[in-house]
């Protein structure tokens, strides 16, 4: 690998925040297949994150859970997923947009261990069966995960799900953000790769604006730029919510804004100092009921926070 597996998005805003020196430091870090020590990781997993882009071309960001052992790895280039072990929603809008775009971007995330891997490829249903072909695959960034103890629950049973839709946020729907200390995003390159990443702070990091769009701040990371390099050649982006506890999700599909230079005394303290943020205006969301049944405990806060150390 070398310096040009950045596309021209994140060699933007590597140069933009003056790390590209940084960035480049953390090339060995990333891998055409994943890395062989990923294996045991990935396959230990109960949650798969996993965006994806519908027949409209808007992108989704969906959570698939199923027992242990439900994802399995027969080489570097390929993960299965055993759809016959997956306790989650069946009907989740996952599964109808890899009919028309089989890219996806994963996210294994164990939140207990502040872990986590990403990959992306092409994905295939066959026999029950989810195959995901590798193009890529890389550990990330550590901070900001609030350690929380999920594991797979005694009575998940067959579930019914429900959901309530819409475009514009209602009430419900922004309490849920406005409370949240973590969500995931998923993000597309220009040329349609999607990628998966989290995001994570203490509750009220992020900031619903007046126009109903969500501020969210940029803390200190890999200097790599993924998430915010995708948003800089390609507004599409997907927000993903989830109440283990209850067993709810909150989708967002929308389009992205990067911001540069806050620098104000609020913002310049609210972004950890980098002065960053992003804005995030959702066309469509879409909230599950009875999506899943785990076990969960939470544990504590990142000591990253920013909040936190105010």
């Amino acid at each position: 690998m070398n310096k040009n597996i950045f596309h021209d998005g994140q060699l933007a805003v590597q140069k933009i925040t003056g790390e590209a020196e940084i960035a480049e430091m953390r090339i060995p870090m990333i891998q055409s297949s994943l890395h062989p020590r990923s294996i045991p990781f990935i396959e230990h997993q109960i949650l798969a994150f996993i965006g994806s882009e519908d027949r409209k071309g808007d992108l989704w960001l969906s959570l698939l859970v199923g027992d242990r052992g439900f994802i399995k790895i027969p080489s570097v280039e390929e993960i299965i997923i055993d759809l016959s072990k997956l306790t989650s929603n069946r009907q989740d809008i996952f599964f109808e947009n890899i009919k028309s775009n089989p890219t996806v971007g994963l996210l294994f995330h164990e939140a207990a261990r502040r872990a986590r891997y990403r990959a992306w490829g092409v994905a295939t249903e066959v026999d029950n069966e989810l195959s995901i072909k590798i193009r890529m695959g890389y550990p990330s960034c550590p901070k900001h995960i609030q350690r929380e103890h999920i594991e797979v629950s005694d009575d998940a049973g067959i579930i019914s799900p429900t959901y309530t839709k819409g475009n514009d946020l209602g009430e419900a729907e922004k309490n849920w953000i406005k409370s949240a200390h973590t969500f995931f995003i998923s993000t597309q390159t220009k040329k349609g790769d999607i990628e998966s990443s989290h995001r994570g702070g203490d509750p009220g990091f992020i900031e619903i604006q007046e126009n109903g769009h969500l501020r969210v701040p940029d803390y200190v990371g890999n200097s790599m730029f993924s998430t915010l390099g995708n948003i800089y050649e390609n507004p599409k982006a997907a927000l993903l919510f989830v109440d283990y506890k209850k067993g709810e999700t909150l989708q967002l599909s929308g389009t992205a804004k990067l911001e540069f230079e806050q620098n104000s005394e609020d913002d310049f303290y609210k972004s950890g100092e980098t002065g960053r943020f992003w804005t995030f205006e959702t066309k469509h969301w879409i909230r599950t009921t009875n999506h899943h049944t785990v076990q969960a405990e939470f544990l504590d806060f990142s000591p990253f926070n920013v909040l936190s150390k105010k």
